[in-house]
């Protein structure tokens, strides 16, 4: 047996070596890529969510003083007690109830569609890394075989 089988082979599987040690590289680069994608958006929902519940209570306390501010009014006039100032105040109130869960609820469904966005993200991501882990070790069986295609050809 000459040296150059030996060479080839040695070629031949150093190459597949490099090659698979690449596919891991990028395999733990998917790997990271994917745990910070899904912590970002965990954190994006969060500060989304915090900041939707305290416009609520900004919100709420802002209603509380318009209905306040509606009653003074209407109290100045001495109509505090006619059916059409009773009315207009519970319209008011409703109105404001709906403006306020509807702003609360839009923020809160931003917020899971964030996260959301970022577990499918992070999955796609973890996809691609299984991928390149399997493409290494295929890349090692192909210089294995390879080399001893190379070694037994002689």
């Amino acid at each position: 047996m000459g040296f150059a089988p030996i060479i080839s082979a040695v070629g031949t599987l150093a190459g597949s070596a490099i090659q698979a040690s690449a596919q891991r590289q990028q395999a733990r680069a998917y790997d990271a890529a994917a745990a910070w994608k899904e912590k970002n958006a965990a954190r994006t929902a969060e500060v989304i969510t915090n900041t939707a519940l305290e416009n609520q209570r900004r919100r709420e306390r802002n209603a509380h003083m318009e209905l306040s501010s509606a009653r003074a009014d209407a109290a100045a006039g001495n109509l505090l007690h006619e059916g059409s100032i009773v009315r207009r105040e519970l319209d008011m109130a409703t109105r404001l109830e709906d403006e306020i869960a509807n702003a609360t609820n839009a923020a809160l469904q931003e917020a899971n569609d964030t996260r959301l966005q970022g577990l499918y993200d992070s999955r796609s991501l973890r996809l691609q890394a299984d991928n390149a882990r399997r493409n290494s070790r295929v890349s090692l069986l192909s210089g294995v075989v390879g080399a001893l295609t190379a070694g037994a050809e002689e």
